[in-house]
């Protein structure tokens, strides 16, 4: 996992489209994720598989970024999946209303 900015957030990007994300998902972190996001839609993958088990925090910074993911991908005809979100991020997601317009697993 490569440690990319000094906000705690760590990610490791896997050819397949799948990127485990891990730490803080904050105000200063969120710009980070939405590029290396852009990136992979910018190559073409039609599905980007965000593993959040590790993701020990996200704000609204972080809801927004993964939103306009999910939109993006949605309007190229792909999805953005979040894969087994850690309990704060499951909460949040459940208490946004997200989880049910969100792909989750």
């Amino acid at each position: 996992m490569t440690s990319s900015s000094p906000e705690q957030l760590e990610f490791d990007v896997h050819p397949d489209g799948s990127i485990l994300v891990a730490g803080e998902l904050d105000l200063a972190s969120a710009p980070l994720l939405r590029t290396v996001l852009t990136n992979q839609i910018a190559a073409g993958l039609e599905e980007i598989v965000l593993d959040l088990s590790q993701l020990a925090f996200c704000d609204s910074s972080g809801l927004s970024v993964l939103v306009w993911a999910h939109q993006e991908l949605a309007a190229a005809g792909g999805k953005l999946v979040l894969r087994a979100p850690s309990n704060p991020v499951q909460r949040l997601l459940s208490t946004t209303h997200l989880e049910g317009e969100l792909n989750i697993q």
